[in-house]
């Protein structure tokens, strides 16, 4: 199934078990280790064409996950980017 995955520029940890994601043209997803305010100190970016695996909230056992993440903020700039994303099955409604 494709969808339109809208971007996020606010770093959070997404509300799933996992999620892959792989940018093949433009800036990569941005990851940092979250403060009090879940914003990182260090911002890190993915290459383009690489992945990165990142644990979700419903990643048992329910541990608190500091590793947050977000889309590179490009609104306005003229860029463009194409993104995989594979999220967990587990995260699917049982009644798909």
């Amino acid at each position: 199934m494709l969808s339109r995955i809208m971007p996020c520029s606010r770093f959070d940890v997404d509300a799933m078990t996992a999620r892959l994601i792989c940018t093949g043209r433009g800036a990569g997803t941005q990851y940092g280790l979250a403060n009090a305010a879940m914003d990182p100190e260090t911002v890190y970016t993915v290459p383009t064409g690489a992945a990165i695996v990142l644990r979700g909230k419903r990643r048992p056992p329910k541990a608190k996950v500091d590793l947050v993440n977000r889309s590179p903020p490009i609104q306005g700039t003229g860029q463009t980017r194409l993104v995989l994303v594979l999220d967990s099955i587990a995260d699917l409604d049982e009644g798909v």
